[in-house]
């Protein structure tokens, strides 16, 4: 069984890179109205992008390490969103490669994150706080965690930054550990070499996110989770797995 749940977990995963990339007609749609499709189309961006950002309200703690891959999915693009809409972009998603490690004395988590594929390069890191760990005696109360991202974004066509600030809750049972949390994404990009007339214009946008899902932990130190999310209000779905010692 956790074979097959780690098999399927990375099928997951990795499907979208049998497709072509989800942004490659961005350069063709951005022209026809740069000024009021690229907000929308940041929206979305921003959304599975911010989708990363936890799988469990529990952080770290010194001398804690984590790291591994995570994937967020949105079923479809905002109505809004034209450029992914007219080039007919269905379930689109971004992966993230993952590690966080716990500062001694601080109670801080410091985290990294990064991907890169066919012209889309993403470098970012965070941190994370607990509010209230759980304990022996507290075990049936949800740790509670805070944090905070910063994401550089480069593409062929568009440049930008992704900001994002979460709180987290979770239940440290042994084996199912239950999640939920609101996140909030704030997401500014650029249009660059597509056309001097639309170069340089830009975008900024801000929108809260939601999720919920389980974390399972396979074998010792060895987790997978899902979750469903609303980015800004469209359906997504999240998954990953990971090493957390």
């Amino acid at each position: 069984m956790k074979k097959t749940a780690s098999a399927l977990l990375l099928c997951f995963i990795l499907s979208p890179f049998a497709k072509a990339d989800s942004f490659e007609d961005f350069k063709t749609q951005i022209i026809a109205d740069a000024k009021g499709l690229i907000k929308p189309f940041a929206q979305d961006f921003g959304g599975v992008l911010g989708a990363n950002d936890f799988s469990s309200g529990r952080a770290l703690g010194f001398p804690g390490f984590d790291i591994g891959l995570s994937m967020a999915v949105q079923t479809k693009p905002s109505p809004e969103n034209l450029v992914l809409k007219n080039a007919k972009v269905d379930a689109f998603g971004l992966p993230m490669i993952n590690a966080a490690v716990g500062l001694p004395f601080t109670g801080l988590d410091v985290m990294a994150r990064g991907f890169s594929y066919s012209g889309l390069s993403i470098a970012g890191g965070g941190l994370r706080y607990n509010i209230f760990k759980s304990g022996t005696l507290t075990k049936f109360m949800p740790d509670l965690s805070v944090s905070a991202f910063y994401d550089s974004i480069n593409y062929d066509y568009f440049k930008g930054s992704h900001m994002s600030f979460n709180l987290a809750a979770s239940f440290d049972f042994p084996i199912i550990k239950p999640f939920a949390g609101i996140g909030f994404d704030k997401t500014s990009l650029e249009v660059k070499d597509v056309n001097p007339l639309v170069d340089g214009i830009d975008g900024s946008i801000a929108k809260t996110r939601y999720t919920a899902g389980a974390r399972i932990t396979v074998m010792p130190l060895v987790y997978i989770y899902g979750a469903y999310s609303s980015l800004h209000g469209r359906p997504a779905y999240n998954a990953g797995l990971g090493a957390r010692f």
